[in-house]
């Protein structure tokens, strides 16, 4: 363990995720989770000088939106439930797979073959077009008003984005668990009298967990992106307000942000690039710290099976 909290990959990747959720934490509780604006900038003899949205190493480094607020601030202030929301639901989806595996990995070949066609052909089809059109019409405000308070909202989107893709990783943990199942040393204890219970807990778990780990980080990737796209569509989390002005976000998380800003794409494209380039910067070092996680596995096998030798 020593070793892997030595790698840089592992450094980088950890670094900038513990220091960005830090420092989003401290926003909201040390200031309230306000942002810093400036409306606009005067001149000495009280002219205007300057006006939002400001570019970047202007005012503010990463440049402002168009009310004067700074992007960098607005993105740090965002940061934990981004990463918050992708967490949780990549936590619970491997929670409630490694559950649902337990109970059916070892159900007759006939059954699980029919569970096996069921979850194939979602796994096909894109998360993003079946997640939009379940969250549209509860997420998005209208005439009325939201139809459902925020907490309704924002568990009904929770299960929704952790349903998606339980069938296919149901299945894909059943799959290894069934071919663990079948070694040889699995047949030994058996034959020396280990209960299913036992044997599943001492031989089976041991094999997998590292492969369950690394599948982790895989998910929040797949969630990350997923928001993304809703993100695009509008389909923000917590719902989107619509109406006279343009739509608005009522978390404030970086979907939104892309969503939100995407009509200035054109003309102040900094808006924009900010959100998305933190979204980048978070799967650069998901992925950073996957990589480190599996060379670690792989070298902590190779000492395993030299000491065998």
């Amino acid at each position: 363990m020593i070793r892997l909290l030595k790698t840089k990959k592992f450094i980088f990747g950890a670094g900038f995720l513990i220091i960005l959720l830090s420092l989003s934490v401290l926003n909201t509780v040390v200031n309230d989770g306000k942002i810093r604006q400036i409306p606009y900038v005067y001149n000495e003899d009280g002219s205007l000088e300057k006006a939002p949205p400001y570019p970047p190493f202007d005012v503010f480094l990463f440049g402002s939106d168009m009310y004067g607020y700074d992007m960098l601030h607005t993105v740090i202030e965002g940061a934990k439930y981004s990463i918050g929301i992708v967490l949780v639901v990549a936590l619970l989806r491997m929670i409630l797979s490694i559950v649902l595996s337990y109970f059916l990995f070892r159900v007759p070949n006939r059954i699980f073959n029919w569970i096996k066609a069921v979850s194939e052909p979602l796994s096909f089809f894109p998360q993003t077009l079946i997640t939009y059109f379940l969250l549209a019409t509860v997420v998005m405000y209208t005439i009325h008003g939201f139809h459902h308070p925020l907490w309704v909202r924002v568990v009904y989107e929770f299960i929704i984005l952790i349903l998606i893709a339980l069938p296919s990783l149901t299945v894909q943990l059943i799959q290894q668990k069934r071919s663990v199942w079948k070694e040889e040393f699995i047949e030994s204890a058996i034959t020396l009298g280990g209960s299913k219970r036992h044997i599943y807990f001492k031989h089976v778990l041991p094999q997998l967990y590292e492969e369950w780990v690394l599948m982790f980080g895989q998910q929040f990737l797949q969630v990350l992106t997923l928001l993304v796209h809703l993100g695009v569509m509008l389909v923000l989390f917590g719902g989107t307000i619509t109406g006279e002005g343009p739509p608005s976000s009522v978390t404030h998380e970086w979907s939104g942000l892309i969503g939100l800003n995407k009509r200035f794409m054109l003309a102040y494209e900094w808006i924009v690039y900010v959100p998305i380039l933190f979204f980048a910067m978070t799967a650069l070092s998901v992925a950073m710290i996957n990589k480190a996680l599996s060379d670690f596995f792989k070298d902590k096998d190779m000492v395993r099976k030299n000491r065998e030798v």
